[in-house]
């Protein structure tokens, strides 16, 4: 599934790319793109209930995914914080949650209609101030975090020339040069992509791997644990130019790919890589780019809990 959909790809960008005499035209994004995953809201939340235990009431989160990768609903996980559980009549473990459905990206389809992933909701039920407060009324922060494991795909390409370091004038195409890249909708994006001569039989290209969302990145399948100090701003990237000799500064090499996990640094990390060519012939090569990663967010809110005059029996 995954090798198909990078065909498809590479087929859309080589026909937006070029025309029939090899001129080269404005190139547009195989992807919806966009810098966002999945997105939390409160619905109906009351702002104010009361104490003493007679008052039991709900919180709904609604998720929605505005991304074009599918999110499993056992790789969400919803924790709720800011109140004391105890208060509220429930155990700490009451106050963490998965959707019971996955959620489906977003997507384009034949007509070029972009069609929205349907929301999920998580309930936490039967919240009730089981203890009186002191004085008329408080206020309590209620946030709700978000850990999701995600995935960005990307898509660029390289020019290979019969003769690298003096290729002739008029070409079909340049290979010191910026190029186009084109990320699918995800918090982490891939920018920056540029391409340069090495040797008589080497090129190079290298590329950034950045946070473009609001929340912060961890190693996949982590949830988002904060245990390990490596696990905080680590993605795994994975590239794959489809040809022999690929290696990339700090991750393994695997033939035509290499893949390995990076850290971020103020949100940002530059992967360099060399690419062995071996041909007599000028064509361009397409490079797909993959980032896997746990994603977290936070949606805050507040509630105010009212004395009721009653105490609980």
């Amino acid at each position: 599934m995954k090798k198909s959909f990078f065909v498809i790809i590479a087929v859309m960008i080589f026909l937006m790319g070029c025309t029939g005499e090899g001129e080269q035209i404005e190139i547009t994004s195989p992807f919806i793109g966009g810098t966002t995953g999945v997105v939390a809201d409160f619905v109906d939340l009351r702002p104010e209930i009361f104490d003493g235990g007679r008052d039991p009431f709900d919180i709904v989160i609604k998720l929605e995914n505005t991304g074009e990768a599918e999110v499993a609903k056992d790789s969400v996980r919803v924790k709720l914080s800011g109140i004391n559980p105890a208060e509220f009549n429930k155990l700490e473990e009451d106050l963490t949650a998965s959707p019971n459905d996955d959620l489906i990206a977003k997507m384009k389809d034949s007509a070029g209609n972009i069609i929205p992933g349907a929301p999920v909701f998580i309930e936490f039920t039967e919240l009730n101030h089981v203890s009186p407060i002191t004085g008329g009324q408080i206020d309590l922060p209620l946030r709700a975090d978000i850990c999701y494991l995600y995935n960005t795909k990307a898509a660029s390409k390289i020019c290979v020339r019969e003769n690298i370091l003096n290729p002739s004038p008029e070409g079909i195409c340049e290979i010191t040069e910026s190029k186009p890249i084109f990320n699918s909708g995800a918090p982490i994006q891939f920018a920056d992509f540029k391409e340069s001569a090495r040797s008589r039989d080497k090129i190079g290209f290298s590329f950034v791997v950045r946070n473009a969302g609001t929340g912060d990145v961890y190693g996949k399948n982590t949830l988002c644990s904060k245990d390990e100090r490596k696990n905080k701003d680590a993605v795994f990237i994975r590239v794959d130019s489809n040809l022999p000799g690929l290696s990339c500064t700090g991750l393994e090499s695997k033939g035509r790919t290499a893949e390995g996990y990076v850290t971020l640094f103020s949100g940002s990390k530059i992967v360099t890589c060399t690419q062995t060519i071996a041909t007599r012939t000028d064509y361009e090569q397409l490079v797909t780019l993959e980032a896997e990663y746990d994603y977290e967010e936070f949606k805050q809110t507040s509630i105010t809990v009212k004395s009721s005059g009653e105490t609980s029996e």
